[in-house]
């Protein structure tokens, strides 16, 4: 079967991360892959490495902070018409069935339609939990949309998959869970660091209130006051104006010496592995890329009781909740790691086992496989 692969971009964030392992697996599948990209990215050096055929498209996006109304139009007009040349690929490359990777770009359904192929959409993102994230054309729309241009919509969680209830028909929906594998010089490798002086604590995500650094930090403040000589290593880069409502939050509790920003981390795993605790204090997460890898790296893993976290982390099994919101419960679960190793080492072999078992290249490939070959009978039938 011949896949036609719409990314939103050629970065190595988290959708286009999936969609790499992805690609990865349905080749030992048989699969033959094709992907474009609006531009140029890191993505593309590992296509070549994996013989995948790319091409870049300037295709617009239509999910962003909000836009001005003629400037929403304009982007919509760009969408349709470049949907058209990218019909002429479609059919050009042989392609079987064309796959949408977010739902951050529209063109590939409209494209499919225009060269009358079947469509799937895999959503990694919330059509609800996304503050700073507006539709052009608007939510209501947009899901209109995806249910009459797609054959199937694939989520990377139930929590999605509620989110999307409201909006779509059971029937097309479809929960898979994502794989994670850590890169292989990192999967087999120790501690960078020798965390003895001090317990670290890490947290790996885009400088974002909804991320939850800010709860972390008050957290952290908290054990520090009970005399726990904790640290904070929080890994991630953007949000300049959260970062500076951060940097002061820490000058006000006098925590300079406690916490150290890092900037993105390309392959967060080694970090994970020299730290004691990872934290997750998201407000909502439609997967939690960061606590599957936590649990790779067999690390005692705190997550906040809110979105796809809570589907990952079995309380006092994988990992420790709490309730999103409150610092001392957080800072209470941080102090019993702190005062129970044993504890911790438990729950990390724990999530490890877990993990390796559950989020496979072979497993999420085989489901994702199977959903397409089902997809593309289906249309033909329809021919028929």
């Amino acid at each position: 079967m011949r896949v036609c692969f719409i990314s939103h971009s050629a970065e190595r964030y988290g959708a286009e991360l999936a969609l790499l392992e992805l690609i990865k697996g349905l080749i030992k599948l048989g699969f033959i892959c094709m992907v474009l990209v609006p531009k140029k990215g890191p993505l593309l050096a590992e296509l070549d490495s994996l013989n995948v055929e790319w091409r870049i498209i300037p295709y617009p996006v239509w999910m962003s902070r909000p836009k001005w109304l003629p400037y929403r139009i304009g982007r919509t007009l760009k969408t349709l018409l470049t949907a058209i040349y990218i019909a002429g690929v479609i059919k050009r490359w042989g392609c079987d069935i064309v796959y949408t990777n977010t739902v951050v770009v529209g063109v590939g359904a409209f494209a499919a339609r225009l060269a009358r192929r079947p469509h799937v959409w895999h959503s990694h993102e919330s059509a609800y939990h996304n503050p700073d994230q507006k539709f052009d054309l608007g939510k209501r729309c947009v899901t209109y949309l995806m249910d009459h241009f797609s054959q199937m919509i694939i989520v990377t969680s139930k929590s999605v998959e509620e989110d999307y209830k409201r909006y779509l028909g059971m029937e097309k929906l479809r929960v898979i869970y994502q794989s994670v594998t850590l890169p292989e010089e990192i999967a087999h490798t120790s501690s960078l660091v020798d965390a003895t002086l001090f317990f670290q604590c890490i947290m790996i995500g885009s400088l974002h209130p909804w991320k939850g650094q800010d709860e972390a930090i008050f957290a952290l403040a908290e054990l520090v006051h009970r005399g726990v000589n904790a640290h904070l290593l929080i890994v991630g880069d953007g949000g300049k104006r959260f970062r500076v409502k951060l940097l002061q939050q820490i000058v006000d509790h006098g925590l300079q010496q406690h916490v150290k920003f890092h900037g993105y981390a390309e392959n967060p795993a080694s970090l994970i592995r020299a730290a004691d605790v990872v934290l997750v204090c998201s407000r909502w997460e439609a997967f939690g890329r960061v606590a599957v890898e936590a649990m790779l790296t067999g690390k005692a893993l705190i997550g906040s009781a809110r979105g796809a976290t809570s589907e990952l982390i079995q309380d006092g099994e994988t990992g420790l909740m709490y309730e999103w919101g409150n610092h001392t419960k957080l800072a209470d679960k941080i102090q019993y790691l702190h005062d129970n190793p044993g504890e911790r080492a438990r729950l990390g072999n724990n999530a490890r086992k877990w993990a390796e078992s559950r989020f496979t290249q072979e497993r999420y490939a085989e489901e994702v496989g199977n959903l397409l070959f089902e997809v593309v009978a289906k249309a033909n039938l329809s021919k028929v």
